[in-house]
Order: C-alpha cells, then sequence, then structure tokens
C-alpha cells in the first residue's frame, strides 16, 4: 500500500516516476478487481477517478475540447481491462462479456462527467463483487443456492427449467418445488427480477429502446418485459425512465 501514497506526495507531476507510480496504483487496483479486495477498492476508488481528472496525466484533454468524449474513451478502455482482471478473478465468460457490453453501451450514451463518473463507480462495484464470481466450494452449497448462482451466471440465456435441472443433476419437480419453498417464489419470477435489474440500469443510463433492452437481458419480447415489470414495479418502463429522468 505504500507505493500507492507515493502518486500523492509533493513531487514534480511531470517526472517519469510520477507515471510510473500512477501505473502502479492502477496495477494495484486491477488486482483488486481480480481478487474481490473491497477494502482496498473501497479505500481507493476515489483516487482512482480523481486521477481521470488529474491535469498532469491530461486524460480529459486527449480529445481537443471535448471532455466528455476523452473521459468516455479512457472508461471504454478501462471497461475493457477491469472485465479482464474480473474474469482472471472467476467471473464467467459469458458474464464478463454481458458486463462489458453492457457499460460499454452506458458509457456511450452518457452525455456529462458526473454520469461517466457515476458509471465508473458502478461498474467498479460490479466487476468486484465476489457473489457474482464462479466458486470452488460450490458442492457445499444447497440446491436452491446453487440455482441462484447458475441463474447469477446465466440469467440472460433463454434456458428451460429441465436445462438448468439437468446442470444442478436434480429432478426439476424437486428444484421447483425446494427453490419455491425457500425463496417464498418460482425460479421463473426470481430469474425475471434478476434481469429487471439490469434493465433499470440500461433504462436509467442508456438510450437504448425497450425492445433493445428486454432482448438484451433475456426478457425475449417488450411487451412480456413491459408487463412484468409493471406488475413487479406498479409502473411501465416508460414511466420509470421519465420519473428517473437525469
Amino acid at each position: 500500500m505504500a507505493d500507492d501514497g507515493d502518486v500523492n506526495k509533493d513531487r514534480n507531476p511531470s517526472t517519469p516516476e510520477y507515471f510510473e507510480a500512477a501505473h502502479k496504483q492502477r496495477e494495484r487496483f486491477l488486482s483488486a478487481i481480480q481478487h474481490s479486495d473491497l477494502d482496498y477498492i473501497g479505500q481507493f476508488e476515489g483516487e482512482m477517478s480523481r486521477k481521470f481528472g488529474d491535469k498532469q496525466l491530461n486524460i480529459l484533454n486527449r480529445v481537443p475540447n471535448d471532455k466528455v468524449r476523452s473521459f468516455k474513451n479512457i472508461l471504454l478502455s478501462h471497461n475493457t481491462l477491469y472485465s479482464y482482471s474480473a474474469e482472471r478473478g472467476g467471473l464467467s465468460a459469458w458474464q464478463s462479456h454481458f458486463i462489458s457490453e453492457k457499460y460499454a453501451i452506458m458509457i456511450e450514451h452518457a452525455t456529462t462527467i458526473a454520469e461517466l463518473d457515476k458509471l465508473h463507480s458502478n461498474m467498479v462495484q460490479e466487476y468486484s463483487d465476489p457473489s457474482i464470481r464462479k466458486s470452488s466450494s460450490s458442492d457445499n452449497l444447497t440446491i436452491v443456492e446453487k440455482a441462484e448462482k447458475y441463474i447469477e451466471m446465466n440469467f440472460a440465456e433463454d434456458i428451460s427449467m429441465d436445462e438448468m435441472a439437468a446442470k444442478l443433476h436434480v429432478h426439476p419437480s424437486h428444484l421447483m418445488r425446494v427453490f419455491k419453498k425457500e425463496k417464498g417464489m418460482t425460479i421463473s419470477y426470481y430469474r425475471n427480477q434478476r434481469r429487471l435489474k439490469e434493465a433499470k440500469q440500461l433504462i436509467l443510463f442508456s438510450h437504448l429502446s425497450m425492445t433493445e433492452i428486454a432482448i438484451m437481458v433475456g426478457f425475449g419480447n417488450s411487451q412480456y418485459f413491459s408487463n412484468f415489470f409493471k406488475k413487479a414495479e406498479g409502473i411501465t418502463p416508460l414511466e420509470f425512465k421519465k420519473r428517473n429522468a437525469k
């Protein structure tokens, strides 16, 4: 950690040592994402964000007279770095791809520095989340926990109950019965709730159509998506977007 603090010491920030220290800090941050080191991330996430606006690094002036475009470019590159680091730490290839694509879309659709700052924070937290990583101790999980893990890693895929049960080595009726008893809802409803979480983020931070969002998160068609959204939230996706307009 001492190396990270070196970046903040009084020194001529135009020296090669300054840039080397900044890059070392980034490498340590990427390692923290890989290993879901939430304590380190909580301590240095703000410092990483401030580096994007560092006048000596000059990141936000890479595109003349367009700080937003410059910020988008650096976040797109960090999206790739974070995705790769998280995948090395156990994030599934499918989920790494989904998250990376999601943030690439939202970054491109952002219009202000404040929105991009928020997206960066969300991106770091999601890529670092240990609960969505593949676990080497899955044999110790209950059937319901295995189902939750499976849904988390495949929520946007069109997978039948029979296929899911086969993957979990359990009979479909037993899986559905045990899951509903413990969670108080069907597997289908639980999976759609997970899809809804992703959809809300895309509604708020992108200009994708509701049809595009519905398909991306796994609902299949916009009508089913809209009906489920209203049943769960009490309002339609469009009303949700208007109420939470940036």
